[in-house]
């Protein structure tokens, strides 16, 4: 582009012309650079000729009607000289300018290529987002497995879109499945023949019919993204996924596990785990929910870590293992239903924990646990013994009309402080300790 084009204005080929690069390299126009440059030039020889003669005294020159050849060769030298110096100055303004625009030529023409390198990138992603999508819907299990395997390579390739891929593969686990129970072919054969003799005949049925999954693959679709999770959901894992909010709600999970994995939030509320769940170790640094959650086998929770928890109506069908768990905030197990043990030991709940009306059908071990906030067992059921040895509770204790087929032993229950309203099944009362601490004894105990 020519120096007259308009600032601002591109050329056909994307790059700018001089008024634009002028404004970017932060230069002035050529014009002002010269003049401010000039002006520099016979400001700097005043100031060295006033120099001079300040260290001259200032000497009286003599006026003289003419001068010898020998002076005037000396003042042409000089004139010349000074034209010559301020040619220099030109031209190493000229030269610093054009080293400087041609660098901001380059920057430019780079960033150009790397936009032009990141919508290429952006539309590969696209166009790979909609394949993997359109192969998820297939009824062919191989074509969904490779959709998942797509989107993994996917996530591990551009980490901004993780959370979408994580999204995108939670919701497909919480597309509704019915595990099989036993082999059955023949239903995915007469699917398979019905849909030969429609293609045969040319025909369209009236209303479109969903695709029929064979139920025994599906499940190995499954089991393929739930292991995609664990795997990439774990800080050792050669590409770990980080910051992801896992949302498995209503979602059917197969002998599920996330052991060892660290999440921001995660939930499964109304989630039906098939078999056992794995949650040891994990770590989840916001709220973990699991309301009304089913598992069919035993809840592994030993030593997770998360912020909030909620188990409100959680059914847990085997035993369900909390020990050395830490949850940094409140938790609630209200209404929640564990088949056999329910074991809490020296776990750590930083503030309250609900298990109003909790059902365990074993027993409840609480041996070591440190609640600070309130503790709430009113009407909880425990089928077998309840221990609370070494147990320590920051906020209220509150035991009410709780009913336990075996053992209550509250004995070394401590309360930090016994002046609070607590609330102890009869015959267990608080003997004050020193300070505001209080230790629970059984009464009896006490009378003997």
């Amino acid at each position: 582009m020519a120096d007259g084009d308009s600032g601002g204005t591109l050329t056909p080929a994307g790059v700018p012309g001089r008024r634009e690069l002028e404004q970017r390299a932060g230069l002035w126009p050529i014009g002002r650079a010269l003049t401010v440059a000039t002006v520099a030039a016979v400001v700097g020889l005043a100031a060295v000729m006033v120099a001079v003669l300040a260290a001259l005294g200032f000497p009286r020159l003599e006026p003289a009607k003419s001068l010898p050849a020998k002076q005037l060769l000396d003042v042409l030298k000089f004139v010349l000289g000074t034209v010559a110096g301020v040619g220099a100055l030109f031209a190493l303004v000229m030269a610093y300018r054009r080293q400087r625009l041609a660098e901001e030529a380059h920057r430019l023409a780079e960033d150009a290529h790397a936009h032009e390198q990141h919508d290429a990138a952006e539309r590969r992603v696209t166009e790979l987002y909609n394949a993997a999508a359109t192969q998820l819907g297939s009824d062919k299990a191989p074509v969904r497995l490779t959709a998942l395997y797509t989107l993994e390579r996917l996530a591990n390739d551009n980490p901004r879109h993780q959370q979408t891929i994580v999204s995108i593969i939670c919701a497909y686990l919480r597309m509704p499945y019915t595990p099989p129970t036993a082999p059955d072919p023949a239903g995915h054969q007469r699917q398979a023949a019905r849909r030969y003799r429609a293609r045969r005949a040319d025909t369209i049925p009236e209303e479109p019919v969903a695709p029929i999954l064979n139920p025994h693959e599906e499940r190995q679709v499954r089991l393929t993204a739930q292991r995609i999770l664990h795997t990439h959901l774990q800080p050792s894992a050669t590409a770990h996924w980080a910051g992801i909010d896992l949302d498995l709600s209503d979602a059917t999970l197969i002998n599920f596990t996330l052991t060892g994995c660290h999440l921001h939030t995660a939930t499964f509320n109304k989630a039906n785990f098939k078999g056992a769940a794995w949650f040891d170790r994990v770590k989840v640094d916001d709220f973990a929910g699991f309301f009304q959650a089913e598992v069919d086998g035993d809840a592994w929770f030993e030593e997770a870590e998360v912020g909030v928890a909620g188990f409100l109506g959680m059914k847990i069908s085997g035993a369900a293992r909390f020990d050395k768990a830490k949850v940094g905030g409140d938790a609630w197990f209200s209404r929640a239903e564990v088949g056999r043990d329910a074991r809490f030991d020296g776990a750590k709940i930083g503030g309250a924990a609900w298990f109003l009306g909790m059902k365990v059908g074993g027993n409840a071990g609480f041996l070591g646990a440190q609640i600070s906030g309130d503790v709430k067992f009113d009407e909880a059921e425990i089928s077998g013994d309840s221990l609370f040895t070494g147990a320590e509770i920051g906020g209220v204790a509150a035991f009410r009309d709780v009913q336990v087929g075996g053992a209550l032993g509250l004995t070394s229950l401590r309360v930090t402080d016994q002046s609070r309203p607590h609330i102890l099944p009869p015959g267990w009362r608080i003997e004050p300790e020193e300070g505001t601490a209080g230790r629970v004894v059984a009464e009896a105990a006490l009378g003997a």
